[in-house]
């Protein structure tokens, strides 16, 4: 997938269940996420449950394993990519992934992670946001009757290039869970109205 060798080593399936009511969607896997194969896996996944979860045995879990192990229910998640976009989450020891024709690949990820529209004039970059936004769209258009709560500008972004607000049930759009910013005060209010779409 997108010409990474390997790439099946590093993917993440999406975590959606008969039961989801509301889907979180975010950009994509890390080093954790590889790991463990379920999403928000690593840190941003256990500021999401400081905030999202009640019970105090759960609430220092990331939340993707509270998803992936069914600790709880009715929620989701889902990447707009399911391999990593970030090159530190690949093995560069690996000798196709350190290859020349990836590194190519990687400067595309690099670039498309800082703006993730098409761009004017037909270039490289614009056949890989095309295979992104197709794929994103396969897979979140099934859910136009779950609530959505889109995480993060780029999130934001891939999302109002493809879809209309009023083509879903409802959504909401916060910060990415990122570097502790759901306890940050200056997102407080977004998050509390986040508290309430989820209820």
């Amino acid at each position: 997938m997108y010409s990474i060798p390997n790439a099946e080593n590093y993917f993440v399936n999406d975590l959606i269940y008969d039961d989801t009511e509301t889907i979180f969607v975010l950009e994509s896997p890390h080093v954790d996420e590889v790991k463990n194969a379920y999403p928000v896996a690593g840190k941003s996944g256990k500021d999401m449950s400081k905030i999202l979860i009640q019970d105090i045995n759960l609430k220092h879990q990331p939340f993707g394993k509270l998803i992936y192990e069914r600790e709880i229910q009715k929620f989701g998640i889902l990447n707009i990519s399911n391999i990593p976009l970030q090159k530190t989450a690949y093995d560069l020891n690996d000798t196709d992934i350190s290859s020349l024709h990836v590194e190519s690949i990687f400067k595309d990820f690099a670039l498309f992670r800082q703006n993730p529209s098409l761009r004017k004039k037909d270039c490289r970059v614009n056949n890989l946001i095309k295979l992104f936004q197709e794929d994103f769209t396969k897979r979140l258009s099934p859910h136009k009757d779950k609530k959505i709560v889109l995480c993060g500008g780029f999130v934001h972004k891939i999302f109002h290039d493809i879809f209309k607000s009023d083509d879903f049930k409802e959504i909401i759009e916060v910060p990415h869970p990122s570097f502790n910013n759901w306890s940050k005060a200056k997102y407080r209010q977004k998050i509390e109205k986040l508290l309430e779409f989820i209820r």
